[in-house]
Formats: C-alpha cells, sequence, structure tokens
C-alpha cells in the first residue's frame, strides 16, 4: 500500500459510495487502516519528542464510513485522516488528509469555537511582535499557508497590518501544506519536519491566555 493507492481508492469511491462496493473492498480498506496505523506511530514517535501529544492512534485515525444514524449522509467519506493532538485539548491538532484531490498537512482548528478565537486574540494583542515574528519564521517555508474561515459580516477589527491582521479577524484558522505528487513517499519526513515548524504556533494555541 502506497500514498498513491489510497488516493485512487479514494476517487473510486467517489463513483461507488456504497456499502456493498464497501464490503466488496473491505480487504483494501484493512491496509488502508494499516498504513495510516503506521505512519501514525512514525510520526507520533517524532512528534511526541517536541509536544506532549496523546498518542492513541484508536482515536486518531478516521474510519472509512460516515455514522448513519446522524442523517442521510453518503456510506463512505471523501476524505480519510490522521491526527495528533492532546486529550485534555482535541483542538487544535496536527493532520495529515488524504483526498481525492490528494495529501494535504498542517496544523490548526478544523473549526474554532468563539472562545478559542476569542483566546488567540487576547493572544496576539498581548504579544504581537512575538507572534508576528514566530508567524513570520514558520512562513520561511513557502510552501506554508494560512487558511482562515472569515465571518459572514466583519466581526472583528484591528489595528494590525497584513497577515497578522487577517488572523485577528478570522472566524477560525489553521495551517496547512498541499504535498505534491512527487513526494508522497516521503510523507513521514516531510510531516515530520513540518509539525516540527508549526510546534511554537500549536503551544500558543493551547496555552491558556
Amino acid at each position: 500500500m502506497e500514498c498513491s493507492d489510497i488516493v485512487s481508492v479514494l476517487r473510486d469511491a467517489q463513483s461507488n459510495n456504497s456499502r456493498e462496493w464497501y464490503m466488496q473492498q473491505k480487504e483494501v480498506f484493512r491496509e488502508i487502516h494499516a498504513f495510516l496505523n503506521n505512519l501514525y506511530f512514525i510520526v507520533a514517535s517524532k512528534l511526541y519528542k517536541k509536544v506532549n501529544i496523546d498518542v492513541n492512534s484508536r482515536k486518531s485515525i478516521s474510519r472509512p464510513y460516515n455514522d448513519q444514524r446522524f442523517g442521510n449522509r453518503p456510506y463512505l467519506r471523501e476524505n480519510l485522516w490522521v491526527t495528533f493532538q492532546k486529550k485534555e485539548c482535541p483542538a487544535p491538532a496536527f493532520f495529515i488528509e488524504f483526498s481525492p484531490c490528494g495529501i494535504r498537512i498542517g496544523m490548526g482548528y478544523y473549526s474554532a469555537t468563539p472562545t478559542q478565537m476569542r483566546d488567540l486574540r487576547t493572544k496576539i494583542d498581548s504579544n504581537p511582535k512575538g507572534f508576528s515574528d514566530m508567524l513570520e519564521k514558520i512562513l520561511l517555508d513557502k510552501d506554508i499557508h494560512v487558511i482562515g474561515e472569515q465571518y459572514k459580516k466583519k466581526q472583528y477589527a484591528s489595528n494590525y497590518e497584513g497577515l497578522l491582521g487577517e488572523i485577528y479577524s478570522y472566524r477560525s484558522v489553521y495551517f496547512q501544506k498541499i504535498i505534491p505528487v512527487s513526494n508522497w513517499n516521503n510523507i513521514e519526513y516531510i510531516s515530520t519536519d513540518t509539525f516540527v515548524k508549526l510546534v511554537p504556533m500549536y503551544k500558543v494555541f493551547v496555552e491558556e491566555s
């Protein structure tokens, strides 16, 4: 099993999204889970040396199917992912996500709560230069990008310019890197290297203000 195989299966699942097809491919999905499990422990063992994440693969590897008890959703998920986070603080998290389009990695909030973003604004206000310097250092890696969810109506104005001001006004925020196909076989190294660069920002996100 390779990364390209997982992406290929997810592409096939788009046009074969049923329990019947999943059962026919169940052995393939077992191999995918084994691959993700191995990926999880390789990256977690290295990331754990830098930040106190909870190493628990059972809660950190997505299942391929949706829970059918909650609404009429497609049987199979479009994406599969691996996450790394603290037990007492499940968000933000580091993530590796496979989709029919490819692979992306990063760190941040899937959907931040108002309290989490309010706390982040408080941290920015308490040390804007420190936050800006940290942000600048992370973005020396030109493949890392800041992705933010905007409010439908502008809620928070700031005196900060550029990206710092944008982050301050976001409803939710995360850092992301798209892995090119040519580097898929190096996913363990690239993920670990990128996550280590993001550890200082992760610590700001999770520390109490």
